[in-house]
């Protein structure tokens, strides 16, 4: 869960032949009427190529804030127009190995006229490092279950994001798309909604950057607007945000995060403050034959 590490970014010596091929045509999806509407995107985090070292731990947590939506849906049986809500997530991640990390996430909301409450735990996390394809990507994968709190009326989801990386000079660009499947039943044969996460970021110093950061939840990947149905009903129901972000390395042990984004449909949240505080630590004395062979191996542009 953590943001691009700017401390550990070093910008390549190299020429590179090959420019990422930038996200999907956003404005050519479209979503599925569905539950989507009344749960609010909230996950304005995006998944850097980098994991945890072998043995190393990491906790922390993100907060988001998102002022009032623009419609009279309801979540979780409150109604959300003209209430702020926080939603607050805390995790811990270890560091199995280089190249695969575990991890847990539990997830919480306030504001909608009720207490801070306690909405799901993303239980059996996972994410995977492959090696990086040379004048292409680096490509990695995050694997969640959630397990929603049994007041929320959420389903059960498997959510597994892909991660491609590049970086150029002094720039870095992160995508992430993301494929839910519901699977507890309660939708049989519903096919998986799409959402993305996309970040550009610019290396200002040794220890910070600054970005432009696009989210967004398109629904049922087959109402895209080209294939599904009528642009002006999909299309009006999508979320999507896009944000200033600045990430900052304090130390050797602390990330923070910290962006400002506004919603650019009419169901998206007009404004948003997130951040993300990650507290890195190796606790155990592991041996540094893996992490430095599987350096050598990956620095390879």
């Amino acid at each position: 869960m953590r943001p691009p590490r700017p401390g550990r970014f070093h910008p390549s010596h190299f020429p590179w032949s090959f420019f990422l091929a930038f996200l999907l045509a956003v404005n050519a999806i479209g979503l599925h009427p569905s539950v989507s509407l009344a749960d609010p995107f909230r996950d304005f985090i995006i998944y850097p190529y980098e994991t945890p070292e072998q043995g190393e731990i990491s906790v922390g947590t993100w907060q988001t804030l998102l002022l009032p939506n623009k419609v009279t849906e309801s979540i979780y049986g409150k109604n959300i127009r003209n209430s702020n809500l926080l939603f607050s997530t805390y995790f811990l991640e270890f560091g199995v190995t280089d190249w695969w990390t575990l991890g847990t996430y539990v997830d919480f909301v306030a504001g909608a006229g009720q207490t801070y409450s306690y909405i799901q735990t993303r239980a059996i996390t996972t994410r995977l490092r492959f090696p990086r394809i040379p004048d292409f990507i680096d490509p990695a994968v995050q694997i969640e279950y959630w397990a929603p709190g049994g007041g929320t009326g959420m389903p059960s989801i498997l959510d597994i994001i892909l991660i491609a990386e590049k970086k150029i000079g002094r720039f870095i660009i992160d995508v992430n798309p993301s494929f839910f499947f519901i699977t507890d039943g309660s939708e049989p044969n519903y096919p998986p909604e799409f959402s993305y996460s996309a970040g550009i970021y610019y290396l200002l110093a040794e220890n910070v950057n600054a970005g432009i950061e696009a989210f967004g939840e398109t629904g049922a990947i087959n109402n895209m607007d080209a294939l599904g149905g009528p642009p002006s009903l999909y299309a009006a129901m999508q979320q999507q945000f896009i944000f200033q972000s600045w990430n900052f390395a304090i130390g050797e042990h602390i990330d923070w995060n910290i962006g400002v984004g506004t919603g650019l449909t009419p169901v998206s949240s007009p404004f948003a403050i997130k951040t993300i505080f990650e507290y890195h630590f190796k606790p155990f004395n592991f041996e540094e034959k893996e992490g430095k062979r599987y350096e050598e191996e990956q620095n390879i542009h």
